[in-house]
């Protein structure tokens, strides 16, 4: 894949989170994708395969969050590695409070599927709107 189309597979990843289409997201990831979430990220943790990412991260983050969204600032084309630098920013769905946050996720990919996730993220914002 080139590395157009690597980045074209991460925006397109980011398109089908926006437009909760699990279809199009199975798609696009590994069938043992490798999916590592910060220390300190709320429900976050190391997720293995494809279905328990989209169960226990997408799933967990649409049902804790109100409009819970992660809009790109930028992506950085490394060829099989692509960066793409954002903001979360969502209400959490039992204080009502409102966060903006922002990330790093660097993706790793291999013959057209995205086999691997890391995240770096300023969860300080999520944690206090997460507090009563």
């Amino acid at each position: 894949m080139s590395n157009s189309s690597n980045v074209d597979g991460v925006r397109a990843l980011y398109e089908a989170f926006a437009a909760r289409d699990a279809d199009r997201a199975r798609a696009l990831l590994a069938p043992d994708v490798e999916w590592i979430q910060c220390a300190g990220f709320p429900g976050g943790d190391h997720r293995h395969g494809v279905d328990e990412v989209l169960d226990k991260v997408f799933g967990g983050l649409r049902t804790e969050w109100r409009d819970f969204a992660a809009p790109i600032d930028e992506i950085i084309d490394g060829g099989s590695t692509i960066v793409v630098l954002g903001r979360y920013s969502g209400t959490h769905a039992t204080t009502g409070l409102s966060m903006t946050s922002v990330f790093a996720h660097v993706y790793d990919l291999a013959d057209g599927k995205i086999i691997r996730f890391r995240q770096i993220s300023d969860t300080a914002e999520m944690v206090r709107a997460m507090a009563p």
